[in-house]
């Protein structure tokens, strides 16, 4: 827990204690015409729709922005979220646009790593000739699909990845990987090697807006997770400069963090492999976000009694995900915002439009299973 607090400054219980929220995601005539869900104006997610936990109707109570909506004759001209809702409300995410990727990624970044203004999806992909290794891909969006613009041979597993301005907050992100740096010199995505193993952890942004890249290592016990900063330099052969002391809380407007769940379990949280925080809305408020995921369970034959055990015997199905918002500073508590029930598990999670509107969002990456090459990215909208 030192560890914990020290990294954050903030206590953060197991995810797996968290209570569920049940989302309907009805969209009555207002609510289509703001393209917004009805959880974004009235206090309950769907407003006259049945609770899935309790069948009971939920009321239409409305929250400050479904008063405002009302007063001001059915729009939100002059709206303000801040003197509304306050910061410390929760964000809330409508679903815009799906897609499939045939290639088999298992981490996704959207950033601007040419510096032409315009963000490429970078994927990191399994790698089906040779089991460990990954591809590297950049992606663009021409309008009906997702273009490849660049590959690039990875000699590390396909889990690790980070991409941020690691070279300085006023040029193009930079992209590393377990075993390399990639960056664009003008005409393509140069690869210098690291000169060990990455344990790549997560990604920093500060509050003066540059950002840094985490590693996370295990310390000479073997147990305790260590943790430090790093700035790219793209012109040195010894890339990563500026070592220091892992940002904390305090210091960051952004948290992104992958890690097995055997090291989260290190620090003292039971996690699916994606946490994070982040002020959603650059309003001074972190909101601590993370994979929750829940069996789906399944029923079959007669209820069974001690004669016939074999009736009514429950099975799983698999894994339902969900990506989740909760405050952070609380130890217990409900979350504040899901997203539906994802078609799949989630295995990563960006803040942007991979389609390059430049709007914030959550941008997740789902598998139908462990071993499906089959993947979706799902884009929903920040309201």
């Amino acid at each position: 827990m030192k560890i914990l607090l020290r990294l954050f400054c903030l206590a953060i219980p197991a995810i797996s204690a968290l209570c569920a929220v049940h989302a309907a995601w009805a969209k009555p005539q207002y609510a289509m015409k703001e393209e917004k869900s009805c959880q974004y104006c009235h206090v309950n997610v769907a407003p006259g729709q049945p609770d899935e936990a309790t069948g009971l109707r939920q009321l239409t109570t409305r929250n400050p922005r479904g008063i405002y909506y009302q007063a001001h004759n059915h729009t939100f001209e002059g709206y303000s979220e801040r003197q509304v809702m306050g910061a410390a409300a929760p964000p809330v995410y409508h679903l815009v646009w799906k897609e499939d990727l045939p290639d088999a990624p298992r981490r996704i970044a959207v950033a601007d790593v040419t510096g032409d203004g315009k963000p490429r999806l970078i994927t990191l992909n399994e790698d089906p000739e040779r089991r460990g290794f990954a591809i590297l891909t950049v992606k663009k969006w021409d309008g009906k699909a997702f273009t490849t613009e660049f590959t690039g041979a990875v000699k590390a597993l396909p889990d690790k990845l980070a991409v941020g301005k690691f070279a300085g907050k006023d040029k193009p992100a930079v992209i590393v990987t377990g075993d390399a740096l990639w960056y664009w010199d003008g005409k393509t995505y140069a690869r210098k090697p690291a000169s060990r193993p990455l344990p790549l952890f997560g990604v920093a942004r500060l509050l003066s807006g540059s950002e840094c890249l985490v590693l996370g290592d295990l310390g000479a016990d073997g147990k305790t997770p260590v943790f430090k900063a790093y700035r790219v330099d793209t012109s040195a052969a010894e890339w990563l400069t500026d070592r220091s002391e892992a940002p904390t809380a305090k210091q960051v407007s952004l948290y992104d963090m992958r890690a097995d769940p055997e090291f989260f379990h290190a620090m003292g949280i039971v996690a699916n492999g994606v946490i994070g925080l982040w002020d959603v809305r650059k309003f001074g408020t972190l909101f601590f976000y993370y994979v929750r995921g829940e069996p789906i369970l399944e029923t079959s034959g007669a209820p069974g009694d001690a004669k016939d055990p074999k009736q009514g015997k429950v099975t799983s199905r698999g894994i339902a995900s969900h990506v989740a918002f909760r405050d952070p500073s609380k130890d217990q508590g409900e979350e504040l915002w899901s997203t539906p029930k994802m078609e799949g598990m989630v295995m990563d999670v960006a803040q942007e439009d991979g389609k390059g509107s430049g709007k914030p969002g959550l941008l997740v990456l789902t598998s139908a299973s462990d071993t499906s090459k089959t993947r979706m990215l799902t884009f929903f909208l920040l309201d």
